[in-house]
């Protein structure tokens, strides 16, 4: 299991107990649900480093010049102290590791508008800056058998060379036909009090990466799909009363963005309750938070932030 896998089933674990007492305590079916147990540190242990670089990561969609420095700085708040969970600990280093893959730490170009428009750091030749996907490289042409050459055969011109990043990127699993597309985010969200007895829920949260079938109706090329579903829970209210909101920041391109998850009629109508919504992020290492609140049939949740990592072919 991924060190992110044991993260979910380590806090689902956590959460599901939480749960379980509360429903312990409500005694007979027609009682009054008692409030729900706050979900502390000892309960979701990584959820303190999410809290922290989750608002690291919406200011760095406002800010993209510093928004690698911004993220390195709020992961190593974790992973340079000693008392911090283990989880805070393993959530801040897969930050680090996630935000440190750039070659460089991106410079918005002269005229360029951060935040608005994909674009190169200064000084890179966009021939260079990324490389066609392992199914576009030039593919040798097969062999020929040997055949007499003419009196005055020209001489043939030099095939033209690949440039060292396009290689890089046919060898990198990240990108490409055979990428991945669907990743998930590196902690679950928590809602207190969310299910209609006063039980804790545990909500995942995902990205797709474009081009893709699903979700519904699918991101395309350079887009990024979110899918956020509170586990258990019935069918989401008509109305939205409160948003759910992805806000992202494209490392690579500087490019950032924000947008308002939704339901679908097509997607889990009946429950659990599931909002979505497709990003123009265009493609790169993409940092991404989901926070807000979502409406049930049954309640008003307020959900803890979550923060994940989509590479975008």
């Amino acid at each position: 299991m991924s060190p992110i896998g044991k993260l979910f089933a380590n806090a689902a674990i956590a959460v599901s107990s939480s749960a379980a007492l509360v429903l312990g305590m409500t005694g007979t079916a027609n009682a009054e649900p008692v409030s729900p147990l706050p979900i502390d540190a000892m309960q979701a242990p990584g959820m303190s480093a999410v809290e922290s670089i989750s608002p690291a990561i919406q200011k760095a969609a406002s800010d993209p010049y510093n928004a690698v420095s911004m993220l390195m700085a709020a992961a190593a708040a974790f992973t340079g102290n000693s008392a911090a969970p283990t989880d805070s600990k393993n959530v801040a280093s897969a930050v680090s590791e996630f935000v440190a893959q750039p070659a460089a730490a991106h410079v918005p170009a002269p005229g360029a508008t951060p935040g608005v428009e994909a674009h190169l750091p200064a000084g890179v030749d966009p021939a260079h800056a990324v490389g066609p996907v392992p199914d576009a490289l030039p593919v040798p042409a097969p062999e020929a058998a040997p055949a007499p050459a003419p009196d005055a055969a020209p001489t043939p011109s030099p095939a033209p060379e690949v440039a060292p990043a396009a290689l890089e990127a046919a060898g990198n699993s990240q990108f490409g036909p055979n990428a991945p597309p669907t990743q998930d985010f590196m902690y679950p969200s928590i809602s207190n009090g969310c299910l209609k007895d006063g039980g804790n829920v545990l909500a995942t949260a995902i990205s797709v990466a474009g081009p893709a079938k699903i979700p519904a109706p699918g991101p395309g090329a350079g887009q990024t799909a979110y899918v956020f579903t509170a586990v258990g829970t019935p069918g989401p209210a008509a109305e939205q009363r409160l948003p759910l909101n992805v806000t992202w920041v494209n490392l690579s391109t500087g490019k950032s963005g924000s947008a308002t998850l939704k339901p679908r009629s097509d997607i889990n109508p009946e429950g659990p309750t599931t909002l979505s919504a497709i990003a123009d992020t265009g493609s790169g290492s993409v940092m991404s938070t989901i926070f807000g609140q979502v409406t049930t049939t049954e309640k008003q949740c307020q959900f803890m932030p979550t923060i994940g990592s989509t590479v975008v072919p």
